[in-house]
Parts: structure tokens; C-alpha cells; sequence
């Protein structure tokens, strides 16, 4: 399982920018389909793909799936600011959720990427749920 998940967080930092655009010509839709129930789902399907974009923008940010020696891991990610042998701070950590990695020193995830990842997450649950209750309303009435 850990196997499929290491994957699929690989194939993410690749292939983010197709969620990005899906989250974009799904906005479109929505605005386009204004004032029926289809624009709705669009809105929630768009912020979900803002979510996962974001989110495998930030992990490609960081040093994760760099499987070579602490030591290069900052040169590979960074090569601009840090030089290979460059051993980061005692401290660094990394983590996934809030996605932050300071394993070269300052955070290397851009400051945006986890509010956005959690206001699109938020965003999607609540038009998620403002829709069911359309619908069920809707279903109600007809009856």
C-alpha cells in the first residue's frame, strides 16, 4: 500500500499541471452553466482539482522522491541557492500534511500552497454539500 501511494505522490509532481487545467476549463463551465444545478458540481469538481494541482505543485517543490544522498538532495531541488554537499540545517524536517520541507534550510514549498490546498479542499466540501441539498429539495418537490 505504501508502495502505491509513494507512486501515485510521484506521478502527482509530474502531472500536476492537468489537474490545473481541468480546475480551469471546469470553472468555465460553471460560469457558463450559471443558475443551473450542473454548475454547481462543476464548482465542486473544479475545486477539488485546484486542491490536488496545488498540492502536487507544492510536492514538487520539495526534496521528496530525490532517492540520492542527503547531501545532493538540496543541490538537485535547488541548484540556484544551494551547491551538491550542501547539508542542510540539524533541524529540517519534512513533512506531508501541512506540506513543508526544510531539509536545505528555509522552507522549500512557496507560502501559497498549503492555504490554498485547504480552501480548496473546504470550498469543495461546502458546495458539496449545499448541492446534495439542492438535489434532495428538488427530488422532494417533484414527489
Amino acid at each position: 500500500m505504501r508502495f502505491v501511494l509513494l507512486i501515485v505522490l510521484l506521478l502527482l509532481m509530474l502531472v500536476w499541471p492537468v489537474p490545473a487545467v481541468a480546475a480551469l476549463v471546469l470553472m468555465v463551465l460553471a460560469l457558463r452553466d450559471r443558475g443551473r444545478r450542473r454548475a454547481g458540481w462543476s464548482l465542486s469538481a473544479a475545486a477539488l482539482c485546484a486542491a490536488i494541482a496545488a498540492y502536487g505543485y507544492g510536492l514538487g517543490a520539495t526534496t521528496f522522491g530525490a532517492w540520492t544522498d542527503p547531501d545532493d538532495r538540496c543541490g538537485l531541488v535547488r541548484p540556484d541557492l544551494y551547491a551538491y554537499g550542501h547539508r542542510g540545517p540539524e533541524g529540517g524536517a519534512q513533512s506531508m500534511w501541512p506540506l513543508h520541507d526544510t531539509t536545505c534550510g528555509p522552507d522549500l514549498v512557496p507560502g501559497f500552497v498549503n492555504p490554498l490546498v485547504a480552501g480548496s479542499v473546504a470550498l469543495c466540501a461546502a458546495s458539496l454539500m449545499i448541492m446534495v441539498v439542492v438535489t434532495i429539495r428538488a427530488r422532494r418537490r417533484a414527489a
